[in-house]
């Protein structure tokens, strides 16, 4: 008889990894009261029961209680007798470290969180995307902060992600929504804005028309955008979905903003998202040509690890995120 398998590749009678050492460390917390720690991390402060019963305002018998339920968790003496005052077995030592680390992080764990002020904290977000989302929303964003919360850092990034947990490593993805659905379930979104894929070529450009066919764009000399050359076309795509018609470019690059340069200077065209072209069309004697491609669309969101959620002043920029995308439309 076979043995069902899970999702996961698993049989029924197999066990996820992680999981023998989860039950073991449960077992083990079982066998300790758990409310004695601060008291075993003030004896290996003070090497006292003394001084350790005074700063708990409790009696020494007590105390000595504790250190010998300690000692039986521990299966060690942790103090011993030194002459006139008391010292610490070399487990004892070993443990005090770990052990104030330890509490540090439950008081923060079991301290009542509140609220996020802007105006008042620091933060450093880090956000991952193309350079032309950048262009487009790195002044508004910063704008707000300066206004708002001046001890919030903003760290714009063109690191790769490809799965949820590349997205761990930062705090948000602003990309294409084909892309971003890639990323697997634990991950969070939000929309931003939309956009689409047109022709830009430079303003003195005559052999160009207005509108240009995926077929006279091929046979043109154009620049493409390519961030990494060893992505396969199937991410290419869901990241621009006209990187199909771009099968012999004469440049690629990895910057939407570069090519708008290459375009007005070189013999050449190149397809970019709408928003970068309307700015690059401000600064650089270039002209935008309409696309005539079915596919050229995108919906741009942002993303992010789902553990983030809790992260400090984590919500409070997603709302400013999505007030920054509105002024963006």
């Amino acid at each position: 008889m076979t043995r069902r398998r899970g999702s996961a590749g698993r049989t029924d009678g197999e066990r996820a990894p992680g999981v023998d050492a989860e039950r073991d460390l449960v077992a083990r917390l079982h066998r300790v009261n758990l409310d004695l720690l601060p008291i075993l991390h003030e004896l290996l402060r003070t090497r006292s029961v003394t001084r350790t019963a005074r700063s708990f305002n409790m009696t020494q018998p007590a105390i000595s209680r504790a250190l010998r339920h300690l000692r039986a968790a521990f299966d060690d003496p942790l103090l011993i007798s030194a002459g006139r005052a008391a010292g610490l077995t070399s487990r004892a030592e070993a443990l005090s470290a770990p052990l104030h680390r330890a509490l540090a992080e439950l008081d923060m764990l079991l301290t009542p969180a509140r609220p996020f002020d802007p105006a008042r904290e620091q933060v450093h977000i880090v956000i991952t995307t193309a350079d032309y989302v950048s262009l487009m929303v790195a002044p508004v964003l910063a704008e707000i902060c300066a206004a708002e919360a001046p001890g919030v850092v903003l760290e714009f990034t063109e690191m790769g992600v490809r799965t949820g947990e590349d997205l761990g490593r930062i705090d948000f993805l602003i990309g294409p929504r084909a892309f971003g659905e890639t990323l697997g379930k634990r991950v969070g979104s939000m929309p931003l804005w939309r956009d689409e894929m047109v022709c830009i070529a430079a303003a003195d450009n005559t052999a160009i028309g207005a509108r240009i066919t995926p077929e006279q764009f091929q046979k043109v000399r154009y620049a493409a955008f390519q961030r990494n050359p060893r992505v396969s076309l199937e991410i290419r795509l869901l990241l621009q979905p006209t990187a199909v018609l771009e099968t012999a470019p004469v440049c690629t690059g990895p910057s939407f903003l570069v090519l708008g340069a290459i375009v007005e200077k070189a013999d050449c065209i190149a397809l970019v998202p709408r928003k970068v072209a309307q700015e690059l069309v401000k600064v650089r004697a270039l002209r935008i040509v309409e696309l005539s491609y079915p596919r050229k669309r995108l919906a741009i969101d942002a993303y992010w690890s789902l553990a983030a959620n809790a992260k400090r002043g984590h919500p409070w920029f997603r709302q400013v995120l999505a007030r920054a995308a509105s002024r963006l439309q």
